[in-house]
């Protein structure tokens, strides 16, 4: 039966062979061990390498120099070890065995015998055997009378694994071939440490600040000790090397090291602050979320194509995407410049725009924005919406979806949209077609009957965001957020709204809205706080204070009494003082209810209003 990794269980130790070739006595026969109390079926037994956890993350001994092969017990003949069970076809004098990778990166090659053998004229057979394929025999040695040397390619392991006993030798012998799934014995001592040091030395570039150690263990100048750089304990001794000679390393390339687990190289960007470009590509790093514990770094440059992880991908956009979102100041990844990232990462020294809260594609627009959004809210407020009638396109649809905040406690009556939900055209929930058609009401008589039917309210318009983002002769797009108060509800609750207005010229000369979509929500505390509390700045002439507070243009002329009741609706739901104190207000600056509203700021924030002016 075969060990993991391709190795064979022999009765053949190196130790065993020191002194002569010893290969045609009659005594060379297999041992058999029936173990009593083994359960049925296969035979189990536990190895080193079972936790491939302990592989990666542990610097373990490897044991190069003994125990090259280990013995098994193996059971004779049929499964389990049965007697009398039929005997096993045999290949070549033994058992068909098949090759198995391991877990590791590295595979101990030995060659029983193979120490009589010339080193040249041995490699020469067995690359002779597997050409065009070729091998790097990494710290070769002769143990005794064994030939013993690793290699670092699984592919090249199988193929010696499959050269057993099936290369001649100029005097008639066939090679055993013994093939373990082992890395060699590491010592991480202070000569070593000087060897890895003056071999990063000559594969730094001072003038780019760029070290290369593309694939550090088959370095010449390291062919006598193991230095492979996926395990933890020689990375982490390479990390200290760097960072103490060459601390401002900003490139840094570590392609076909058969890296798997990274948890260690979280050190890097505790010690290399000013790394930007990191090359990992030809590795063995399985999953993206392998890379977390480099995340800190400040990459600019990254390259990960050859990994395993690349392959998982379908969408190479998703790849990218997924990768930037780990590192999101990358402009390079596998060797393509990237697109500009969409974000919000500046520097410490740019200015950011000032807060505004309204905008105005086109300043133009700012009258017509103050009067439509005047009388819309003025009739909106009032006992009776019929009236918008006149404000819609008789083709008009109108859309609304309501929902609930993360932190809502659905228990309190005044948090519970009851009257909002059960009308909701939520898309991610009303997956049907049909309640989504229903949902939609178009034609001026539906919109206006569902806007009658939705609870009274009292909109904040002085903290209203309203953004022009459209302002053509043909077309006018308007965006707004609020807060409104149902005013006929339990408890008065208030509501945080946005809400988009599309607007289209009419056949009259006006203007008709043919589209307006409405979402409503719960408020928050700090939208609660501010409600109802805004005043008017004096600077009168601010885009801000021209939006946040709307208003009618004054005209020469004086208005008809239509026009002064909607006038003094307009203060009394805007200020909330009673109708007595707003027509006050309004006659005393001439029925001017932009300079009405500001008077009304400027001596509320005096406090010189009575309380009486709020008693309705």
């Amino acid at each position: 039966m075969p060990k993991r990794g391709g190795g064979r269980g022999r009765n053949w130790r190196v130790e065993n062979h020191f002194e002569h070739d010893d290969r045609v006595h009659s005594n060379n026969i297999r041992r058999v061990s029936f173990k009593p109390g083994t359960s049925k079926g296969k035979n189990k037994f536990r190895m080193w390498n079972s936790d491939p956890s302990k592989i990666f993350d542990d610097d373990i001994d490897m044991g190069a120099t003994g125990n090259v092969g280990q013995r098994l017990n193996i059971r004779p003949f049929g499964r389990g070890g049965r007697l009398n069970s039929p005997a096993p076809k045999m290949s070549h004098g033994g058992p068909r065995r098949k090759f198995t990778p391991g877990l590791l990166p590295w595979y101990q090659i030995t060659i029983p015998y193979g120490a009589k053998h010339e080193k040249d004229l041995l490699l020469r057979a067995l690359l002779g055997y597997i050409s065009p394929d070729i091998f790097i025999p990494h710290y070769y040695k002769n143990i005794g009378n064994a030939a013993v040397f690793y290699v670092d390619d699984v592919k090249i392991a199988e193929k010696l694994f499959n050269a057993d006993r099936k290369i001649v030798m100029p005097d008639g012998f066939k090679l055993l071939v013994i093939v373990k799934n082992m890395v060699p014995k590491i010592n991480i001592d202070t000569e070593m440490k000087e060897k890895m040091k003056l071999t990063m030395a000559k594969r730094y570039n001072a003038a780019t600040k760029a070290l290369d150690l593309t694939k550090f263990h088959a370095d010449p100048d390291l062919s006598e000790v193991f230095c492979a750089l996926f395990r933890p304990v020689i990375m982490l001794a390479a990390v200290d090397i760097i960072a103490e000679n060459i601390p401002d390393l900003e490139a840094l390339n570590l392609n076909d090291n058969k890296l798997h687990g990274l948890a260690h190289l979280k050190q890097l960007s505790m010690k290399l602050k000013c790394l930007k470009i990191l090359y990992m590509g030809d590795n063995k790093i399985p999953f993206l979320s392998s890379l977390e514990p480099l995340q800190s770094l400040p990459l600019v440059e990254l390259y990960l194509k050859g990994n395993p992880l690349v392959n998982r991908f379908q969408d190479h956009d998703i790849y990218v995407s997924d990768v930037r979102k780990k590192f999101p100041k990358l402009t390079r990844l596998d060797g393509i410049d990237l697109p500009p990232a969409i974000g919000f990462d500046v520097t410490d020294n740019v200015a950011l725009p000032p807060y505004q809260q309204s905008f105005l594609v086109d300043p133009q627009g700012q009258d017509l924005v103050r009067e439509f959004l005047t009388q819309y809210y003025a009739i909106y407020d009032s006992e009776s919406r019929q009236q918008l009638l006149d404000a819609y396109h008789e083709h008009a649809s109108i859309s609304m979806a309501a929902n609930y905040l993360i932190t809502d406690n659905r228990n309190v009556a005044s948090v519970r949209l009851n009257a909002y939900i059960p009308n909701s055209r939520n898309i991610l929930r009303v997956t049907d077609r049909e309640p989504r058609r229903r949902y939609l009401r178009t034609g001026r008589l539906q919109v206006v009957s569902f806007l009658s039917d939705l609870p009274k309210t009292k909109h904040d318009l002085m903290g209203f965001a309203v953004d022009l983002l459209v302002f053509t002769p043909t077309l006018i797009v308007l965006t707004m957020g609020g807060i409104f108060t149902e005013t006929v509800t339990a408890g008065n609750p208030k509501r945080s709204f946005h809400r988009t207005f599309i607007i289209v010229p009419n056949t009259n000369g006006g203007f008709s809205i043919m589209n307006d979509l409405l979402f409503i929500t719960n408020t928050t505390k700090e939208q609660d706080d501010r409600a109802h509390t805004s005043v008017l700045p004096v600077d009168r002439t601010s885009t801000q204070t021209a939006l946040a507070v709307p208003a009618v243009p004054s005209t020469s002329t004086a208005p008809d009494e239509i026009q002064k009741a909607q006038l003094i609706a307009t203060i009394s739901q805007t200020t909330g003082m009673n109708q007595h104190w707003s027509l006050n207000c309004l006659q005393e600056t001439d029925w001017d209810l932009q300079r009405a509203l500001f008077i009304f700021n400027q001596l509320q924030s005096e406090g010189k209003i009575p309380a009486e002016a709020f008693i309705k």
